[in-house]
């Protein structure tokens, strides 16, 4: 590890998505990196995980059914849980990148991207 590295092995993830394949993806990448990786399928699910347990980071489907990545994002803001966030989209108008940057996010992922630039993008 050079100087400007940090350690980040071991550092607590929640990826929410609804899409199962997608949640799998993460998850098996992610754990190749040493961290500890837990799952959503909903934005009501992340937030009752959160409540249980704090993470470390949260990868953010914006475009879910149900709760959306938005709102789950608003909920988690109000809880004053200070998380870094990491969001997915497919479409990422101006509109909804200024709401979510709003929202204290300042890391984005475009759909598609491959598992290695989730990690990379994570780490």
């Amino acid at each position: 590890m050079d100087d400007n590295s940090v350690d980040v092995s071991g550092a607590r993830i929640l990826v929410v998505a609804d899409e199962e394949v997608l949640c799998r993806l993460f998850t098996e990448r992610l754990r190749l990196e040493g961290f500890q990786v837990t799952t959503a399928r909903s934005g009501r699910e992340a937030l009752a995980l959160l409540e249980q347990e704090p993470r470390d980071l949260i990868v953010l489907n914006l475009d879910m059914s149900g709760m959306d990545g938005l709102e789950s994002l608003r909920r988690i803001r109000e809880r004053a849980w200070e998380v870094k966030v990491v969001i997915l989209t497919a479409y990422g108008t101006a509109q909804r990148v200024r709401e979510v940057m709003a929202l204290g996010v300042r890391e984005f992922i475009g759909k598609p991207f491959t598992p290695d630039a989730l990690a990379a993008k994570v780490r």
